[in-house]
């Protein structure tokens, strides 16, 4: 059995993986956090509820995106759930050319649903949470939160990402 250390997948392996994930549609959100050590935001579609009671959602965020350090400083964190037709929001936080300033210059109003937690008010949907517990799996750290406070945005439908593009799903 490999250790923690050790890793069995090849580079053929590590690809097919990769290309088996594209088939795997998600949602796309953007989490955002602020606090002593600033103010960032991500493009994530490795999000996922936890439980309802007490209310708690999970996200996974590779050890070496800068999200990582600021987030495990702040403590807390938003989960943005975008609606379809937010292309270019998900596609502003996901440049890493753009500084934090343009990214949240490019998304309309924000509000702050609790300190530290900027939510963007056209979301779908905005859920604030207080980090929990953080689980250490591979390459990326699972931090999940407490949902302290739920903004309900009027977007419609949903923006996914699958098959490397975006999609949108909108109500029959």
């Amino acid at each position: 059995m490999p250790t923690a250390a050790s890793s069995c997948v090849d580079t053929t392996h590590a690809q097919a993986f990769r290309a088996a994930m594209a088939t795997l549609g998600g949602t796309v959100n953007v989490i955002t956090t602020d606090g002593p050590s600033g103010r960032h935001g991500m493009t994530a579609t490795a999000v996922c509820a936890v439980s309802d009671d007490p209310a708690s959602l999970l996200i996974c965020v590779n050890r070496s995106a800068r999200l990582h350090e600021v987030l495990a400083a702040n403590g807390v964190f938003c989960v943005n759930i975008l609606a379809a037709g937010q292309d270019a929001i998900s596609q502003a936080f996901s440049d890493r050319s753009l500084s934090m300033d343009e990214r949240f210059g490019s998304v309309g109003p924000l509000i702050e649903l609790e300190p530290g937690v900027p939510a963007l008010a056209d979301a779908q949907a905005a859920l604030a949470c207080r980090v929990t517990m953080v689980i250490e799996a591979g390459t990326h750290s699972v931090f999940i939160g407490h949902v302290t406070r739920i903004h309900q945005g009027s977007g419609h439908g949903a923006l996914v990402y699958y098959g490397r593009r975006y999609h949108h799903l909108m109500p029959v």
